[in-house]
This record gives structure tokens, sequence and C-alpha cells, in this order.
């Protein structure tokens, strides 16, 4: 796996690419630090695919860390790009990062449940990396 970072003082995001072959397909994962949140995109298809968004919220009665993920733009019965993106946001969270996370998954037709989890897989390790290396 290949993984090129780029990172611009001040305004512009860090910006983590990776290019790679997961389960004989070709993968595309980019992750982008901005101030308010973080994207994350993975692409078998060259398109941006569902849209969704992860946050973490507290439990306003026990305290407890809970993910709430809701789909921006595309299918609304998407449940894969929903569990990929929740898996970004809670390796975040867990290395400290409380941002949202905005995810744009786009996977082949025969991606089935081992394809999906080893990209969230792959797409959570490069958010993880973009995150502790960023300045």
């Amino acid at each position: 796996m290949e993984t090129a970072t780029t990172s611009t003082p001040l305004l512009l995001p860090t910006t983590c690419r990776s290019s790679c072959t997961i389960h004989n397909t070709d993968t595309e994962l980019l992750v982008s630090l901005f101030a308010d949140r973080v994207l994350a995109l993975a692409s078998q298809t060259g398109k941006l695919g569902t849209i969704t968004q992860a946050s973490a919220t507290m439990s306003p009665f026990d305290g407890a860390r809970n993910t709430a993920v809701s789909t921006l733009l595309g299918r609304r019965d998407d449940l894969v790009s929903g569990a990929i993106t929740r898996v970004v946001s809670e390796r975040l969270q867990r290395a400290g990062d409380e941002r949202p996370v905005v995810a744009c998954v786009s996977l082949t037709k025969q991606a089935g449940a081992v394809e999906a989890k080893a990209v969230a897989d792959a797409l959570a390790h490069l958010a993880h990396y973009a995150v502790t290396r960023s300045p």
C-alpha cells in the first residue's frame, strides 16, 4: 500500500492518499483533515458514492459515548457506507480525535461483507495515520 502525505501550513488541510488492491479490486483511499471535520473517501468505481457523516455523542444519562451516523447524499439504504464511516469515526475517537467524519464510499456491486470490512480497516488505518502525523 503506497501512502503519500501532503502538509501545507495554516489554511490547507493535511491530506493522505493511498491506492491499493483489496480482494483483487483497485481501491482509492483519501483522507483530508479539516479544522472542523475529517473527510474520508474510499472508491472502487472512480465515483464518490454515498456520502455519510458520523459524529460522537454523549448520553445525557450515563455519559456513554455513542456514534451517530446519517446519510447526507446518496442511497439511504446503503448500510455498508454507514458502517465504514462508523469504523473510521470510532478509530479516530480512540485516538482522541472527536471531529465528525464525512465519508464518501463507492464499492463495486460485487463487494460483500469481507471486502467492505477490508475497505473499512484500510480507510480507518489511513485516517489514523493522517491524524497522528498531522502537525
